[in-house]
């Protein structure tokens, strides 16, 4: 197998994939991109946060030529798209394909990728836009994809927007399969590494969207990702949690950090930003009668 298929005339993705101690899961994401049809040439970086489960060997096994950028275990999924992003930049590639490594795509999704790629290029004429894909759970309900921003001076607020049959506009997006061509980043840069694990991916959509870079959701589902599960049951905000568990856990990943959730709302929640900021928090102080989490 190999971690480069450039076909002549196709574009090229560098994939970016984030890891830490899944192997299986990591290599059946590798798997499953030698199964797609020949409609995108790609390359794979791959940042493995420290992993000591043979996750790097592994995936080398399958994908020999692979890059692989080296963490020494505190990047987190931001970080470690910022450090993959930052490598794959000097490829010679035409776009960056964000792709969580518990999704299983589906075996057209290339194919539905190129076909978004140049429906907006045709409706642009240019490359400066960002698709976004949007994924089911086991169960086929939607579980991650594009999001509307709700303005209200009450909460920061996401909307999901559930896929249709054709583009549909989004002010942003969960990071799972997103795809960036090199004119975005060409604009606006890459991810913002101020974010310790979430945000940033809902971050990059909005600041793509500010710029006046359209973002669309690509029609339909593009693979399969269950709810992330442990984050409601164990994370900053559980109704499971009493308040010493809530303090403890509230600068995890598993939770929504000062220092992030402070520059997420003073970047994108103009005046409201002071009580954005504060009320998630209040539930450090009180018993949790609603959701302590940004809603989406």
């Amino acid at each position: 197998m190999k971690s480069v298929r450039v076909t002549p005339g196709l574009p090229v993705m560098a994939i970016l994939l984030v890891c830490r101690n899944r192997r299986d899961t990591t290599v059946a994401a590798v798997r499953r991109l030698h199964e797609q049809s020949l409609a995108l040439s790609y390359r794979i970086v791959l940042f493995d946060d420290a992993s000591t489960d043979g996750t790097v060997a592994a995936v080398l096994a399958e994908a020999p030529d692979a890059v692989v950028v080296r963490g020494v275990g505190d990047a987190f999924w931001n970080g470690g798209l910022h450090r993959a992003w930052r490598c794959a930049i000097d490829l010679p590639c035409d776009a960056f394909l964000w792709l969580n490594d518990d999704v299983e795509l589906d075996p057209d999704a290339f194919q539905r990728l190129a076909d978004g790629w140049q429906a907006m290029r045709a409706q642009t004429g240019g490359e400066a836009f960002v698709l976004a894909g949007a994924t089911r759970g086991s169960d086929g309900a939607l579980t991650y994809g594009g999001l509307r921003h709700v303005r209200t001076p009450f909460a920061f607020r996401f909307a999901a927007i559930p896929p249709t049959g054709a583009l549909t506009p989004v002010d942003t997006f969960n990071g799972n399969i997103v795809l960036v061509p090199r004119a975005v980043v060409e604009r606006i840069g890459i991810n913002d590494p101020a974010f310790h694990h979430n945000l940033g991916d809902m971050d990059y959509g909005l600041r793509a969207s500010r710029a006046g870079i359209p973002v669309r959701l690509l029609p339909g589902t593009l693979g399969l990702c269950d709810a992330n599960r442990a984050k409601s049951d164990r994370g900053f905000g559980s109704r499971k949690l009493g308040l010493r568990d809530q303090w403890r856990k509230v600068n995890t990943h598993h939770g929504l950090p000062f220092r992030s959730w402070w520059h997420f709302t003073r970047k994108h929640s103009g005046g409201w930003w002071p009580l954005h900021f504060l009320l998630p928090y209040r539930h450090l102080f009180l018993p949790r009668l609603g959701s302590a989490r940004t809603r989406v």
